[in-house]
């Protein structure tokens, strides 16, 4: 027969019995478009705070396509390893280094500014660890008192580069202090370290870690080694020499010599001869500097420089988008207005003429290379008062009407500002052009918010400044969706990859965004990020810490995708596993995970049910009733395992009941 229990109050041992057949089911519960002339946007396009599907696939792709970009680019990636393993050459002091890594496990790379300190560190660590992915050591620089390295990103067998060289001096102490509790950590779990420290350290201030410092030297002999091996390495013989590039050898700075040698395969594929390419070279490698600051004094019209300008930011991009950029500067900077009517002044072909430009199929190129770029860091370096006003321009330009403007010429354009404001320190322009791009409500700038944030974390000098104002947006709840979701897709696909935990740490946060579209996509994106049983049982003590916290968020999901009750645990993931449970049977959203626990657990598991709540009167009784629901709802199958159960929590409240439990 049926049994039912009169048991009217959960704290006076009173309830519906869990085996029992009958008893109550538990249920549950636009951004202003400003700029002067805009394209038409559709509805989802000026909805700044909508989030669609549509906005959704965009950022996967474009996170996607921007953790290709920046992964190609960094030196550390497979790709680049080859390449530079191909024509490296091994600087003074390197078989020294190289024995100490290996015998040690840390090396501190020490050395003049170029003498190929970075490339050497990623050689060591290739050779003696047979490295084909080298995982960069997280620095954050941000806030005084707290830890500059965390030792718990260090994991079994990894090869490590920390690069300390771009570091001002108060921030390299810091760092250094630190050092120490880093290579032991290193030697602990069996790993490789080389740390390439700035050109002005003398010494190391850490008893511990004498012994491990190596100074590497490039002499004028191995640096004409490098440049011969690059221009080999590009199918280019070397001719004569020129008493430019002997200073260069005497004066080597590694990675200059290779940018030389490029630039000289990329002008002899069009001169052909040696002596004119190897001019051309030189120039574009100085930024034609001396040209610049002749032509700039020249021409001291604001209208011409507006123009060069125009064109060096798009060069290769459509004239009409040129002829547009340069009307909207002159609008923007408050050029006098010309009482010359437009048809009788000179065309835009002759205009461009008298800069050094032409159109070519519709675009407009510079015929030397490298000269785009030139005129660019030329102004951003001689024109500081008016950085900040052409962000702002370069902010607007995307989203001109009337440029013919596509993708790839809006990521070209997003590549040259994001460079220059890295070159010249401008992290505030950046980081206010990517917010403006996010959330105006324009899927095609929110794809270049992606880009340019992917590219800024992983800068070598100002990267942990956006990787602190990434974490900032993500712990920010009121962000917009757009924006939250640009730092979801650069977490996920740039950082990940780079620093892992400083990835999953942000996009934890974002599981708690106000937008419910966010939140689950966050939690989807930081699942994709657990690699290995090391990850999964870093981030389960993150969501179980809030759990027990009683922070607000989506843990409770977060705990039922990270736990299986039919996997045995030891001792230490159980104890994690319990403290987990007693955090969520306090909130409301865990019933369903709690039955889909009561469906596969052993009895093992339903001893760690009960013992989560700790002896707690209004979780075991939470547990009861969500119990009695879910044996409701399939009795003949589940009424056994819900006695059970019942007769544990008896047991747990000091309450005496056989173990089969009260049948009559």
């Amino acid at each position: 027969m049926t049994s039912r229990f009169e048991l009217n109050d959960i704290d006076h041992n009173s309830g519906t019995v869990i085996g029992a057949s009958e008893g109550p089911v538990l249920t549950g519960s636009g951004a202003q478009v400003t700029n002067s002339e805009v394209d038409q946007l559709s509805a989802d396009q000026v909805a700044g705070d909508k989030f669609t599907a549509d906005t959704m696939l965009v950022l996967q792709i474009a996170g996607q396509e921007a953790g290709r970009r920046v992964r190609a680019m960094q030196w550390f990636s497979t790709r680049r390893l080859s390449a530079l393993a191909a024509c490296f050459v091994e600087p003074d002091g390197f078989v020294q280094a190289q024995a100490v890594l290996a015998e040690k496990q840390s090396v501190l790379i020490a050395g003049p500014a170029g003498a190929g300190r970075l490339t050497a560190a990623a050689m060591l660590l290739h050779r003696v660890g047979g490295a084909s992915r080298i995982r960069q050591v997280d620095i954050d620089l941000g806030d005084e008192g707290q830890p500059v390295l965390d030792t718990d990103q260090v994991r079994q067998g990894e090869s490590l580069l920390l690069d300390l060289s771009t570091v001002d001096l108060p921030d390299y102490l810091r760092a250094i202090r630190e050092l120490g509790a880093l290579v032991d950590r290193v030697a602990e779990v069996g790993s490789l370290l080389a740390v390439v420290l700035p050109d002005y350290e003398r010494q190391v201030p850490s008893s511990n870690l004498r012994g491990l410092r190596v100074e590497l030297l490039l002499t004028p002999r191995l640096a004409r080694d490098v440049f011969e091996f690059h221009l080999k390495a590009r199918g280019v013989s070397p001719g004569g020499s020129n008493p430019l590039l002997t200073a260069m050898f005497d004066h080597p700075r590694a990675g200059e010599l290779a940018e030389l040698a490029h630039l000289v395969a990329e002008s002899m594929a069009t001169t052909g001869g040696w002596d004119e390419s190897l001019v051309v070279a030189l120039g574009a490698l100085s930024n034609w500097s001396a040209e610049l600051t002749e032509t700039f004094a020249e021409h001291p019209d604001a209208a011409w420089r507006s123009l060069l300008l125009s064109a060096a930011l798009l060069s290769g991009c459509p004239s009409d988008a040129v002829f547009e950029a340069d009307r909207e500067l002159a609008r923007l900077l408050e050029f006098p207005d010309v009482e010359e009517h437009p048809f009788a002044r000179p065309g835009l072909t002759e205009r461009l003429a008298d800069i050094g430009a032409e159109i070519v199929d519709g675009r407009v190129r510079f015929s030397r290379p490298r000269y785009a770029d030139a005129v660019l860091n030329h102004v951003w370096r001689n024109f500081p008062g008016l950085r900040s006003m052409l962000a702002r321009w370069i902010e607007q330009l995307p989203r001109l009407a009337r440029t013919s403007l596509v993708d790839g010429d809006r990521t070209v354009l997003a590549d040259r500002f994001t460079t220059l404001s890295l070159r010249h320190g401008m992290v505030n322009d950046l980081l206010q052009a990517a917010r403006g791009w996010a959330s105006v409500g324009d899927n095609r700038t929110t794809a270049l918010a992606v880009q340019v944030l992917g590219t800024a974390v992983l800068d070598p000098a100002s990267g942990w400044q956006f990787r602190r104002r990434v974490y900032a947006w993500a712990r920010d709840g009121s962000v917009s969706p757009r924006l939250a979701g640009v730092v979801m897709s650069v977490c996920e696909n740039v950082l990940g990859p780079a620093y892992p935990e400083a990835a999953m740490v942000r996009l934890h946060h974002l599981t708690r965004h106000r937008d419910e579209t966010i939140g689950l996509a966050a939690v989807e994106a930081l699942l994709r990020l657990v690699s290995g049983p090391q990850t999964r049982s870093w981030l389960l003590g993150r969501v179980v810490a809030r759990l027990d916290n009683g922070e607000p968020g989506r843990d409770v999901e977060l705990f039922g995708r990270l736990v299986d009750p039919t996997l045995p645990y030891g001792a230490t993931e159980l104890d994690l596993i319990r403290v987990g449970w007693r955090g969520a049977l306090a909130r409301p959203e865990s019933v369903p995970l709690l039955w889909a626990w009561l469906s596969a657990s052993t009895e093992i598991g339903l001893d760690l049910l009960v013992s989560a709540c700790d002896g707690r009167t209004a979780l075991l009784g939470r547990l009861r009733a969500a119990a009695v629901a879910w044996v409701a709802e399939d009795p003949a199958s589940r009424r056994q395992a819900g006695l059970l159960l019942d007769t544990k929590i008896d047991s747990a409240m000091g309450l005496a009941r056989p173990a089969s439990g009260r049948e009559e």
